[in-house]
C-alpha cells in the first residue's frame, strides 16, 4: 500500500488525520499572515468618555495594533509613541481561541491578549474576526497540543506496522534457512542481532 493509498483510506475517517499523515514526512508549513488590529472604536470611546486621557486627539494616536501569525507562534504588537508591547505565544499556549461579542462589538479572545479581547477596527468586522479565529484554531490544531498528540499517535502506528513487518521478515528468513538446511539462530540470538 503506497502513501497515497494510505491517505485515501484514512481520508474517509477525517480530512485532518489524512492531512496529518500526508504531512508526517514533510511538516505542514503555514505562511506568515499579518492583520491590522488597531481598535479605533475602543480608542474613540476612550476619547469621548474621558477627555482627560493623555493625547486622545483622534483614534490611532493612542497606538496601533498588529496581529502577526508566524509559522510557529502568534505575535501581538502594540506600538504607541510612548510605549511598545510585543507579546509572543506558541500556538500550543494560546488556550481557548474564541470569537466574543461585547454589546455590538466582535473580537478575538485568547491567551495572547490575556483577559482583554482584541477588537478590530470599529468592532463591526465580523468576517475578519471569524477569519482570524479560524486561522488561529487551524494553526493550534497542527502546532498545539492536539497536533503533537496526533503526530505521536501516527508515529506509534508506524512503529507497530514496522514491528509486524519485522516479524514477517524473520519468519521468511527462518523459512529460507530451513529450506536451504542452514542452522537457524535461536530467538535470543535473533533479538540481539
Amino acid at each position: 500500500m503506497t502513501k497515497t493509498d494510505e491517505v485515501a483510506a484514512i481520508s474517509s475517517k477525517g480530512e485532518e488525520t489524512a492531512a496529518m499523515l500526508a504531512s508526517h514526512d514533510s511538516p505542514i508549513r503555514f505562511e506568515r499572515k499579518e492583520y491590522d488590529a488597531t481598535d479605533f472604536g475602543c480608542q474613540t470611546c476612550l476619547c469621548l468618555t474621558c477627555p482627560i486621557h493623555f493625547m486622545p486627539l483622534f483614534p490611532g494616536i493612542m497606538g496601533s495594533k498588529r496581529l502577526i501569525l508566524d509559522e510557529e507562534e502568534a505575535v501581538a504588537q502594540v506600538n504607541c509613541w510612548c510605549y511598545n508591547i510585543n507579546t509572543r505565544r506558541p500556538y500550543g499556549e494560546l488556550g481557548s481561541v474564541d470569537k466574543v461579542q461585547y454589546l455590538c462589538c466582535t473580537g478575538v479572545s485568547s491567551e495572547l491578549s490575556k483577559s482583554m479581547p482584541i477588537f478590530i477596527g470599529w468592532g463591526c468586522e465580523d468576517e475578519r474576526v471569524s477569519e482570524i479565529v479560524a486561522e488561529l484554531k487551524k494553526r493550534m490544531k497542527a502546532r498545539g497540543d492536539t497536533g503533537q498528540i496526533q503526530k505521536a499517535e501516527l508515529a506509534l502506528q508506524e512503529i507497530r506496522e514496522l514491528r509486524k513487518e519485522n516479524k514477517l521478515l524473520r519468519e521468511d528468513m527462518q523459512a529460507l534457512m530451513a529450506h536451504f538446511n542452514l542452522p537457524s539462530a535461536s530467538a535470543e540470538e535473533m533479538e540481539r542481532a
